[in-house]
């Protein structure tokens, strides 16, 4: 299976391969589960354990996106691996009884989304689909952290108090410049004011959310409702992109948009 094209890895030089590991105390079970891997190349395997407690020291230090993990084992079962284990990565169960296993795992406390239940009799079939899940929630985890990234950043709040109170980033649709005072639009329809030019606003906003549109506006990308080459639809507000932001304001929107139109196409 080809992984799919990712709309924000466009100009990576190269994807990175996905790095699993075995926790089996079965040694078949081990040399079945290598078969299988070698018909996918943008597999990496980066370790093979029999011990769970091994692995559990083992995944403190590494990066692993996907497990293949037993479930009855000496030490603990693969319920008790998944409680101690720290980190949220994908989990293949591989089981004579999915069925029974499913229903038990729900006295346990463990992220369910990243778990899938296989009947080990039925590998052969079970395997392409465990592939297929687990890149559809890689892929939807690559553009949940580009969305994150443009959506979070270390400054929260608008860089002046205003009339004693902090104002919240997420809150303001956008800025307009009067003269030497900016006016904040915020999202309960109210207007907060206060003195201060473009140039400082451009220097203490975060250039991720806060997208300079004119000579005048401001606009915050969370709330962008629909655009043109020409025109931004801010929460219904409608305006203008001037000629020399116009390129970059288009292209930080489409990036935008099309990271929300993949992450639907893969949760349909």
């Amino acid at each position: 299976m080809q992984r799919k094209k990712n709309i924000f890895a466009e100009n990576s030089p190269g994807m990175e391969k996905y790095k699993y590991i075995i926790v089996d105390d079965d040694h078949p079970a081990h040399l079945v589960f290598t078969h299988y891997f070698n018909e996918y190349p943008d597999y990496e395997c980066v370790g093979k354990f029999y011990n769970p407690i091994e692995a559990l020291d083992f995944l403190q230090e590494h990066k692993v996106d996907l497990i293949m993990l037993d479930i009855e084992m000496q030490e603990m079962t693969g319920f008790q691996f998944l409680e101690a284990l720290e980190k949220k990565v994908f989990v293949a169960f591989i089981t004579a009884f999915p069925k029974k296993y499913a229903e038990d795992s729900h006295k346990y406390y463990f992220d369910k989304d990243l778990v899938i239940f296989c009947n080990k009799s039925q590998l052969n079939y079970f395997f392409p689909k465990i592939i297929a899940r687990f890149e559809k929630m890689a892929q939807e985890k690559e553009i949940l952290e580009k969305i994150n990234g443009l959506c979070n950043n270390d400054v929260h709040t608008f860089p002046k108090p205003i009339n004693g109170k902090s104002v919240f980033l997420s809150d303001i649709l956008y800025i307009e410049i009067i003269g030497h005072y900016c006016v904040l639009k915020m999202k309960n329809n109210k207007e907060n004011i206060t003195r201060m030019s473009m140039g400082e606003l451009t220097d203490c906003l975060p250039e991720q959310i806060f997208l300079q549109i004119s000579r005048s506006k401001i606009i915050n990308i969370l709330h962008t409702t629909a655009f043109t080459d020409t025109t931004v639809c801010i929460a219904g507000y409608y305006f203008n992109v001037s000629r020399t932001n116009r390129k970059k304001v288009i292209q930080v929107l489409r990036e935008f948009r099309e990271g929300f139109k993949e992450l639907k196409e893969l949760r349909s």
